[in-house]
């Protein structure tokens, strides 16, 4: 009975797994209250990726049809959030410091200083192009093309270094507009997408 008595070891062992679960049972507490500000955050970041997307994948969709027509889409975020098209992506920012962005496929072109409309963006073209407009029977020359890649060009540049912001209230109208070019081997059909309100 007495060597159980002088035997010191267990109160050690004891004491440290004590000390430990201790400051397991700390660190757990403060983990759990720390954490939900991340979930938030990650949450927050997830929805605006899902907005751009799909609002970059209904632009890239108008852009791969033949047909020329106008289409509407209608946002659908919080009121927080603001969203910025360039010819060449989507970015979505909430406040205080939230930025997503994801790349567009092909470029599409939103309002800008030089046209802000289907009317803006033939005006812009027949000025280039010595009254020509590449619609109906009106067609393009080959030479043309270049003229209006340079046209849009200018407004690529432009939209990079500041972008259209749209009215979240409001549905964006992006429009395909098929233009006439007079080709070697007949007539061809080159589109152009332009997003306004």
């Amino acid at each position: 009975m007495q060597s159980l008595t002088i035997d010191e070891k267990a109160w050690a062992d004891y004491l440290i797994t004590r000390a430990g679960m201790l400051i397991f049972c700390s660190l757990l507490i403060i983990a759990a209250f720390n954490v939900h500000p991340l979930f938030i955050e990650k949450d927050s970041s997830g929805m605006l990726d899902a907005k751009i997307s799909h609002l970059a994948s209904y632009l890239e969709g108008v852009d791969s049809t033949s047909v020329q027509r106008s289409y509407y889409y209608g946002f659908d975020i919080p009121k927080n959030v603001e969203v910025g098209l360039s010819a060449r992506y989507v970015t979505a920012s909430t406040m205080p410091h939230m930025t997503r962005a994801r790349a567009l496929m092909t470029p599409v072109y939103p309002s800008n200083s030089l046209w802000n409309n289907r009317s803006g963006l033939m005006v812009a073209i027949s000025n280039r192009c010595q009254g020509r407009t590449g619609i109906g029977e009106d067609l393009l020359l080959p030479s043309d093309w270049d003229l209006i890649r340079e046209l849009l060009g200018e407004a690529e540049h432009e939209l990079a270094v500041d972008s259209f912001v749209p009215d979240t209230d409001q549905p964006l109208i992006v429009e395909k507009v098929v233009l006439n070019l007079q080709g070697p081997e007949g007539i061809e059909k080159r589109g152009i997408t332009i997003v306004y309100q």
